[in-house]
């Protein structure tokens, strides 16, 4: 069983009606006696005594992701956890109470071994790449419906309560109703906890509530009070999970390992790379479980952090940067001025020494621990990302001529792993390579199968940043159009409603400024001559091309002939989904990637491309 995160509000879909005030018309007594013939019936098979919970019907859970809700262990993490916490348990209680006295706890190895969990510190720490760290809680009380885990304080008050109330030797006491007066029994508490913020009623072993100090029925419950009616809602306990947890349940092991790797801009925010991984492993997780429910395949992302360990000019421009617009210039000298790094001959290679020695790190890290491990590497970058990644597996040196440092001469051995894909989103490759010779070949070969089997170009069609690359191996392709990349599954692009909500807030903006807005998704191939290419003629770098326009044009020749065609195809757009052409809708278009589900099922089935068929 894969982890799930729980996204029901308990306090929206699992309330529970008590409904017998008096009064309320005979469909209602008759409801309520029927009812009440039905718990009689369910409640007659009640346990008389209440046992401690084993081990398997305890769960683990993280508080994880984008949305930072609980996620729950599989059941073999759970049950190593649950054993490591009574084991520290039982220490503790040896030593009255004085943990600070005892060496670290263990930790456990959980999620497939990418992440170790820290009982002392009830903490989930990532084993490979620092910064990220969930909280992790113990479930043993639960909102019945929703199955959200109350607080573990909470958690063990009540707990300890229910256990008092219902002793081994306890009798046919509390678990007895009465049949004559099914009302009374429906709101009689045999005892009440309460809280700060709410308040717990037993009414029987198997029927435990809890009913809300601050909800927006505050007024209604003061006047039942006072008329001495009984309480209207609560919110019904489970003791115990949902599904007990077994050995058996425990993530595949690893197929294929994808790199992660961040453009521009890291250096104002480090842990950027790691919450866009994140996204990106939960659209992928989501589209899995959705799709291909039974697919054995598993894959696992590594966020590549590189940029925050370089020093480059040891902030010498930092310093001379004018105190004027400093917001500005600090945004523009962490983020844009990393293109200036990567040219220049002085730092581009300790930029491309600084991610590659990370990938390695990040390979050998994983297979130390992982001997046996015979799966497939592939690469995902972003932006300038793709260059500095394109230049590593390529063995390009620059135009430096100094002699090479360590770092240098270790980069002269490339990668220490084999690349099965290398997936460039949103990148400007191409307008590199362009501008590092005067003629280029109309047969460059962008990336030879011996390096790495498959190079796949993803790019959205409004983003600024991202260039074509079949025209740079054969300059017919800037006729040709990109390979439309098909809905995940007939959903809508996330970036339609995005976009449309800013267009919508700028009011500003003159119909010149946008394209003409279209209702429905839109094939690149079906745009008019005059709008719809002027952004792939900038892929020509300045190129003379004789035929004049590069629109695609149906009725002329085709552009590309016999011979000519590549063996495979590079440049793969993203559907023509909500229009404008605005300066913030192309900024949102270039950073969306992570969180759109058309690039992950993309990705997903070109990693593993048995799952369509």
């Amino acid at each position: 069983m894969s982890s799930n995160p729980i996204e029901v509000d308990p306090f929206s879909e699992v309330a529970l009606e008590i409904d017998i005030c008096e009064g309320n018309g005979k469909a209602n007594n008759e409801q309520s006696t029927q009812s009440t013939k039905e718990d009689t019936k369910s409640t007659s098979n009640e346990p008389t005594h209440a046992e401690p919970l084993t081990p398997e019907e305890i769960r683990w859970f993280y508080k994880g992701g984008v949305d930072k809700r609980w996620v729950e262990f599989c059941g073999y993490d759970s049950l190593r956890i649950e054993a490591a916490w009574q084991e520290r348990q039982s220490l503790i209680d040896k030593t009255d109470g004085k943990s600070n006295e005892l060496p670290p706890a263990e930790k456990v190895v959980v999620r497939g071994g990418m992440y170790d969990t820290e009982i002392d510190n009830m903490k989930c720490v990532s084993i490979y790449w620092p910064g990220e760290e969930w909280e992790i809680m113990r479930g043993t009380w639960y909102y019945d419906g929703s199955w959200i885990p109350l607080e573990i304080e909470h958690s063990k008050v009540i707990e300890e309560v229910h256990l008092k109330l219902f002793p081994k030797q306890s009798s046919e006491h509390y678990r007895s109703m009465p049949e004559t007066n099914a009302s009374s029994y429906s709101y009689k508490v045999l005892h009440t906890e309460c809280f700060p913020e709410f308040h717990v009623d037993w009414h029987s072993i198997d029927y435990v509530a809890l009913y809300s100090e601050y909800t927006t029925s505050k007024l209604m419950r003061s006047v039942t009070s006072k008329l001495g009616l009984p309480k209207t809602t609560g919110y019904r306990l489970k003791r115990g999970y949902k599904v007990p947890a077994t050995m058996e349940d425990k993530p595949q092991d690893i197929d294929h390992l994808v790199f992660v790797v961040h453009g521009i801009g890291q250096k104002r925010d480090t842990g950027k790379i790691i919450r866009n991984t994140t996204s990106f492993r939960e659209c992928i997780e989501r589209l899995k479980q959705r799709f291909f429910p039974n697919s054995n395949y598993r894959v696992e992302f590594f966020p590549v952090e590189w940029r925050s360990s370089l020093k480059l000019d040891g902030d010498i421009v930092e310093a001379i940067t004018p105190y004027s617009v400093l917001s500005i210039r600090h945004l523009l000298n962490t983020s844009a001025m990393d293109i200036l790094y990567y040219t220049s001959p002085l730092y581009g290679g300790e930029v491309r020494a600084g991610l590659q020695k990370e990938l390695n790190r990040l390979y050998f890290m994983f297979t130390s621990r992982h001997p046996d491990w015979k799966g497939k590497v592939s690469i995902l970058a972003h932006s300038l990302g793709c260059v500095i990644v394109y230049d590593i597996v390529t063995g390009w040196m620059g135009p430096d001529t100094r002699p090479p440092s360590p770092d240098q001469e270790v980069l002269l051995q490339g990668l220490q792993f084999p690349i099965e894909n290398l997936f460039c989103l949103g990148s400007p490759l191409s307008v590199f390579l362009a501008l590092r010779t005067r003629t280029p070949s109309n047969r460059l070969d962008v990336m030879p199968q011996g390096l790495c089997k498959r190079f796949y170009n993803i790019f959205h069609w409004s983003d600024p940043v991202a260039y074509r690359m079949e025209p740079l191996l054969e300059r017919g392709y800037s006729k040709v159009e990109p390979v439309v990349i098909p809905p995940y599954g007939g959903g809508v692009d996330e970036l339609q409603i995005e976009s449309s909500s800013i267009v919508n807030a700028d009011q500003n903006i003159s119909p010149t400024e946008t394209d003409e807005r279209e209702d429905s998704p839109v094939d690149v191939s079906n745009r008019n001559t005059e709008k719809g290419w002027s952004l792939w003629g900038l892929v020509r770098a300045g190129w003379n091309v004789k035929e004049g326009s590069s629109s695609p044009t149906p009725d002329s020749n085709p552009p590309i002939r016999p011979g000519q065609e590549l063996t495979q195809r590079l440049d793969y757009v993203l559907r023509a989904v909500g229009l404008g052409r605005n300066y913030l809708y192309a900024v949102v278009a270039h950073t969306r990637y992570w969180s759109n589900d058309d690039v992950a099922y993309f990705v997903l089935t070109r990693l593993f491309p048995t799952l369509e068929a």
